[in-house]
């Protein structure tokens, strides 16, 4: 640094001076200290003259040179309402001057903003379950896991029916519990008609724990006695037709339940449960009915895992420390080497998690993959950030035109201030027509979403009635406030940053750390866009691996009939269903009928302590169990590996009587035989009693491909409230529906007739993910086409700055070809560094959302090829489309363009 000569002040003390001092003073106060300055140099050297500089630039600042006076001339405030009005004014005239350039940003801004706003109603909505409930935050659900060998063989929310009343009594965190029992579908009967409706049993603390309010009854005492029923308001409508004037006098009156004999009063009605209830029930039966129909073992019973428990925790309770606590009474109340042979760990879930983080067996309530929801939240966060990018990148493409613009205004007196103003003004502008026509357009397309995903979403999850309330909405509305002003901040500052004589002279020229920012900007859309269409492309393999893998049994053209659940089982059910199944094979569309106490995609119950006979196991296995007929695996094309199948003799009504049982291949080999040969012709004992292993079949998919191969136990049992499967020829469905249902009629009058395709529904376990797919994939390639708006706005401007080097280079002999490949190979670079940087990160979020499947494709390097081709060929024919241009132009207008 070049130090100042002896002859002149030092600098410091003149800046702090000019820094405190009131600016009428501050000339009149420098010319006396210079003066004195100078004497001082001639009489007492360069030394002493500096250092009395210094005191006395000390010694006047004092409290009379920091009062101000009113300026003569004062200076235009930024923020006078004048001023703004007339920036909006030249905001507006500059859109309407460039219309293809504002609607392009427009096109961008709206696009980006409704499919955050869509996307943020869906994870409002998905976030908001069961936060209605009052003490929201202190209830918890009881879950368990089973251990056996070692091996986690059940993780659930089923558990035993002593649980909830235990722990009340051993903790004192425990303030109060309810328990639910038996949930399903229920026909309720009146007058001769039935109502299919979701239900279950509960307990009479059940709707002073949970927030349902009822509109008709006391909810205190609704379920307290035996063979009480609370409906809904939509049962009491369309069961007795009844208006909410109405309700009050439906109050004891009676309704049938399934096949009980004594009918139900109904003792209340529930408004119906909101749709961010976990728990969907239409229908509740008093808990207090179970122990006259059942058993007193429902209510006390440490054996039979039949219940689900919810505990209402003290205020302030400590739950990790409640938690362990735990084991011990797990040890103190059950013994699971007495019941199951088994290691029984309970667990308590917070609420909050019951909808969207459950991946427990025998689930009861609605739930999500928290996973897809957090996916969706950073798509919209994806969306909007490459939305914002965009407009900075079309903003900053047109800085060329607007340096003289800007260069005109400095020489008329315009401050960088006024100027930031102004093209924050045009920012504000754009961005909020983009903001409001965003909200316009997602409420126009509301219903067509709500269609789509099954959902009941409206935009008033965004203002207050969602998840968080009024924080969120408040949350939401900062952060496009926030994202509006940034946005518009770095081309208001670039553009109000050109220096006027630089920008008349001609000389402008671009600056290396705006440069630098621009292409950070690309490389972060295009890591965006690599992650987000690696994470589209390996969700639909997932999905399409899933619906065309083998399943081990052919479900193709099955009409599944729900058995008769309203005909009472007696010693002639078994041949009434053989002579049903008979009369279906003599259809002529008909092949085969099989009856089943379960069909597939359906959780199968499981049995404990199965042992081989022989074998010196110190415990028994797990198996699930399934009862079937002879034509079973038949019907499903089920290869039988070794032994026979069923026959019409080993069934019998007496149960006790039963002991044929066949294995599939993984419960033989649990039981330690070597293969199905091995197995076949052997015997295992349960239920204390020998059982013969008739024969194995091979192992198939019950559930889909999120869950694992079961060991499972086939016994020749038969139930009325099963199904009946139907294998029809696919030349005329509807007619066989037809015929198949006059038959159901008359075998079992009285029943309604209800059916499925076996197909369509074991489909249906994939429904939330294909739901997934679709919508990130759509909101997915619409983030990459508006990050492609931000690539042309950059090569825009460069193309724009280098006009004149392609003239130059045209007139010499350049080809078109050269130039565009030129001029396209910077921007495919910033996207191959995009790919190497977007590959890693997609590879984790990828591996990360496939661990939720036990069957899952393999992540291989093709996939992150076809990516990166597909995020090049977009970046290309962005780039190219102004390439081309740019080449093509007459070279004599190229070296005359400024």
């Amino acid at each position: 640094m070049n130090k100042l000569p002896d002859t002149q002040p030092p600098r410091w003390p003149g800046r702090l001076l000019r820094l405190f001092c009131a600016s009428h003073l501050v000339q009149e106060l420098e010319g006396d200290l210079h003066e004195l300055f100078t004497q001082r140099l001639r009489t007492y050297g360069a030394k002493h003259a500096r250092a009395r500089y210094v005191r006395d630039v000390f010694s006047i600042v004092r409290p009379f040179a920091f009062r101000k006076e009113a300026s003569e001339f004062p200076k235009t405030s930024v923020f006078q309402p004048t001023m703004i009005r007339n920036y909006f004014k030249i905001a507006l005239r500059n859109m309407w001057k460039n219309k293809g350039f504002s609607a392009l940003n427009i096109t961008g801004l709206v696009a980006g903003i409704t499919a955050c706003l869509m996307i943020l109603q869906y994870v409002s909505f998905e976030l908001s379950f069961d936060r209605f409930n009052n003490d929201f935050g202190r209830i918890y659900r009881v879950t368990n896991d089973r251990f056996q060998q070692g091996k986690l063989i059940q993780h659930g929310t089923i558990t035993y029916p002593a649980v909830a009343a235990a722990m009340a009594s051993d903790f004192n965190e425990v303030e109060t519990y309810t328990t639910v029992a038996n949930p399903g579908t229920f026909n309720l009967q009146k007058d001769s008609r039935i109502f299919a409706e979701n239900g279950a049993y509960a307990d009479e603390r059940f709707l002073s724990f949970f927030t349902f309010p009822l509109v008709a009854g006391d909810y205190k005492t609704a379920l307290k006695a035996p063979y009480s029923i609370v409906i809904s308001e939509t049962n009491a409508k369309r069961i007795f037709n009844a208006s909410p004037a109405d309700y009050t006098a439906l109050l004891g009156k009676s309704i049938v339940v399934d096949l009980d004999t004594k009918p139900y009063q109904i003792t209340g009605v529930m408004k119906d449960f909101p749709a961010t209830s976990h728990l969907q029930y239409g229908a509740l039966m008093s808990f207090e009915t179970l122990p006259q129909t059942w058993g007193e073992w429902i209510r006390n019973s440490w054996e039979s895992s039949d219940v689900w428990h919810y505990l209402k925790l003290r205020p302030g309770s400590d739950v990790v420390a409640l938690e362990k606590k735990l084991p011990a009474f797990s040890d103190r109340h059950f013994h699971g080497s007495k019941v199951s042979g088994s290691v029984e760990q309970f667990f308590l879930q917070p609420l909050g998690k019951a909808h969207l983080f459950s991946n427990y067996e025998y689930e009861i309530g609605q739930v999500n993959n928290g996973k897809a929801v957090w996916t969706m939240l950073i798509i919209a966060t994806f969306i909007l950030l490459i939305a914002w990018i965009n407009y900075i990148n079309l903003a900053t493409a047109r800085s060329l035109e607007r340096a003289r613009e800007v260069g005109v205004r400095k020489v008329a007196g315009a401050t960088r201030g006024q100027l930031i103003g102004q093209f924050m003004s045009e920012s504000v502008v754009l961005n909020i027509l983009g903001l409001t026509l965003g909200v316009v357009l997602t409420l126009l397309l509301q219903p067509l979403l709500n269609k789509l995903i099954e959902k009941p979403l409206s935009f008033a999850l965004l203002t207050g009635s969602g998840f968080g309330g009024p924080v969120f909405a408040l949350a939401v509305a900062g952060i496009f406030l926030l994202g509006i002003l940034l946005s518009g901040f770095y081309p208001a500052f670039a553009l109000s940053s050109f220096k006027a004589v630089q920008v008349l002279k001609g000389s402008f020229k671009r600056s290396a750390k705006g440069i630098w920012v621009r292409q950070s900007l690309v490389v972060f859309q295009y890591t965006a866009s690599m992650v987000l269409i690696v994470g589209t492309f390996i969700v639909f393999k997932q999905i399409q691996f899933m619906r065309e893998e083998r399943l081990g049994f052919d479900m193709e053209q099955v009409l599944v009939v729900r058995g008769p659940e309203l005909t009472r089982w007696d010693s002639t059910s078994i041949d009434r269903i053989n002579s049903f199944k008979t009369e279906l094979e003599r259809i002529p569309s008909v092949q085969i009928a099989s009856a089943s106490g379960s069909v597939f995609g359906n959780r199968l119950s499981r049995s404990f302590n199965f042992r081989r006979v022989g074998s010196d196991a110190p415990k028994g296995v797990t198996f699930s169990r399934m009862a079937v007929d002879a034509d079973f695996f038949e019907a499903y094309k089920i290869p039988l590996l070794a032994g026979r199948n069923f026959l019409p003799t080993d069934s019998n009504p007496i149960g006790n009587k039963v002991t044929s049982a066949i294995l599939n291949e993984s419960a033989a080999k649990l039981l330690g035989f070597k293969d199905a040969a091995d197995a076949a012709g052997q015997k295992f004992l349960f239920n204390n009693r020998e059982w013969d292993i008739i024969g194995v079949v091979s192992d198939f998919h019950q559930q889909s491909l999120k869950h694992s191969i079961e060991p499972i136990v086939f016994a020749p049992f038969y139930t009325l409230s099963g199904f009946i499967s139907v294998k029809i020829n696919a030349s005329n469905p509807v007619q066989s529906i037809a015929m198949v249902h006059k038959k159901y009629d008359e075998f079992f009058p009285g029943n309604n007739f209800n059916y499925f395709f076996m197909d369509q529904r074991f489909d249906e376990q994939y429904k939330d993910d294909r739901i997934f797919g679709q919508i990130s994939s759509f909101f997915s390639m619409l983030a990459v086409l508006i990050a492609s708006l931000g690539i042309f706005g950059l090569s825009s401007y460069t193309i724009a700055q280098r006009t004149k080097e392609i003239g130059v280079r045209k007139v010499l002999g350049a080809t078109v070809s050269g130039i565009v490949t030129l001029l396209s190979k910077d921007f495919l670079k910033l996207v191959l560094l995009a790919v190497v940087i977007g590959a890693p990160i997609a590879w984790y979020g990828v591996d990360f959302w496939l661990s939720d499947f036990a069957y899952r494709i393999d992540i291989e390097w093709w996939m992150f090829v076809i990516a990166a081709a597909l995020s090049i060929t977009i970046a290309f024919a962005s780039v190219s489309f102004q390439s081309i241009r740019a080449a093509l132009m007459n070279p004599v207008k190229s070296l005359r363009s400024e």
